[in-house]
């Protein structure tokens, strides 16, 4: 009634009827970025939320159990899983509430993935030239088979260690969805080891058990050589008619055969116990000149061939020597001469012939001389008078295969 106002002090309220949650994250999102896929069994969330939220908590079970995550920094809120969270599919529900009692929810789905199957390595059975399983080839681009490689395999690549030289190079994956590896150039011969390493979207890593294959891409055949070479050493020329052939290869070649004259029946030479092979011809070669064709396979398929050019002489004649007629001075062909350095004619000497010696036996003792051709005939005359008595004459011709042939000893 006495007109006294009185007013109080002010009032102010905030009126906050919503709030957010701005974003979600898998923290340890392990292989592709963003994919939400992990291979971490305890995942790490991280959600970002207005300044005044106040309290965050999240569920992977619908809501049935939550846990509550810690403010870490102004707007950030982190959790990590205690326990191992279970392979597969999983839906995170994150609840934030604020200082007015606002509450929001959000969710995410988000795959815990750690299985991946251990990749193997082997050598394509059509490159592997050896035994089946040798790791052995003679194919220097060779193809690798990738197999046990799983469908959600994102990079998968393939280590080969030469001597120091390390590569790590790409798998392909067919059109029939199997991985292969093919070297981009040749390899030189050598040993190498292969491993696969596979890593797929999770980001899980699996490496194979290493591969080693040997690379041999040729051989040779180092010598052979006719054993029954007769006569002059090397020549390839005998009087066997079987003849008996050596052959020197390298110690990883497993087989030896021989062809003759270009004959297609093969034999197989046998290898000895110091490592050459040998073979002896079973039946009678025939006379004259032959091509010996040998070919080697080694352990990786490598062939080597090689020819031998050889000759079989088994032919000589029988040598004729008679007393020079000028010199026969008693009855024609009585063999009795007055003259005591005779000379005698020695005939049927064949042009091959490379050793004609003459054996004079008398009185008991023998002695051999050595002739020489001059002006295309063989003669012999002592190179002293001899005494008189009997003295018995043999030639013994010798030619380049080895063929002996001697005359009918001329009294």
């Amino acid at each position: 009634k006495a007109g006294n106002v009185s007013h109080s002090a002010p009032l102010t309220v905030t009126v906050d009827t919503q709030t957010a949650i701005n974003s979600i994250a898998l923290v340890n999102d392990t292989g592709i970025p963003d994919d939400n896929l992990t291979n971490a069994v305890r995942p790490h969330f991280r959600v970002t939320v207005p300044d005044d939220v106040n309290a965050v908590r999240l569920s992977i079970d619908g809501g049935k159990t939550w846990v509550d995550a810690k403010r870490t920094s102004a707007g950030v809120w982190d959790y990590s899983w205690l326990t191992d969270v279970t392979e597969g599919a999983h839906t995170l529900t994150v609840e934030a509430t604020d200082v007015a009692g606002n509450t929001v929810k959000e969710t995410m789905s988000f795959t815990v993935d750690t299985t991946l199957s251990v990749p193997l390595i082997a050598l394509d059975s059509a490159d592997d030239s050896g035994v089946r399983g040798d790791e052995l080839t003679r194919v220097n681009r060779p193809t690798f088979l990738l197999d046990n490689i799983d469908n959600d395999a994102r990079h998968v690549t393939v280590e080969v260690q030469y001597g120091s030289t390390r590569e790590v190079l790409k798998a392909t994956q067919g059109a029939n969805g199997r991985w292969s590896f093919t070297p981009a150039g040749d390899w030189a011969d050598g040993q190498y080891t292969l491993t696969v390493k596979v890593e797929d979207e999770a980001g899980n890593i699996r490496q194979s058990a290493p591969l080693t294959v040997t690379v041999d891409t040729q051989t040779a055949i180092d010598g052979i050589e006719l054993v029954n070479d007769h006569g002059i050493s090397g020549d390839n020329l005998t009087n066997a008619l079987r003849p008996e052939f050596r052959v020197t290869t390298p110690g990883d070649v497993n087989t030896v055969r021989l062809s003759l004259d270009g004959d297609t029946n093969w034999v197989n030479a046998t290898k000895n116990a110091a490592g050459v092979w040998e073979y002896n011809w079973p039946g009678d070669v025939g006379e004259g000149k032959h091509t010996l064709t040998v070919e080697a396979t080694d352990a990786a398929g490598n062939t080597a061939t090689r020819t031998l050019e050889f000759t079989i002489d088994t032919t000589l004649s029988v040598p004729v020597i008679t007393l020079d007629s000028a010199d026969d001075s008693g009855n024609r062909g009585d063999n009795v001469t007055s003259v005591r350095s005779p000379g005698f004619t020695i005939e049927n000497i064949d042009p091959d012939a490379n050793r004609v010696t003459v054996q004079i036996a008398h009185d008991g003792s023998s002695r051999e001389v050595e002739l020489t051709q001059t002006g295309g005939r063989w003669h012999f005359t002592p190179d002293s008078a001899w005494t008189d008595g009997s003295y018995t004459l043999t030639v013994k011709v010798e030619d380049n295969a080895g063929n002996i042939r001697y005359s009918t000893p001329l009294d």
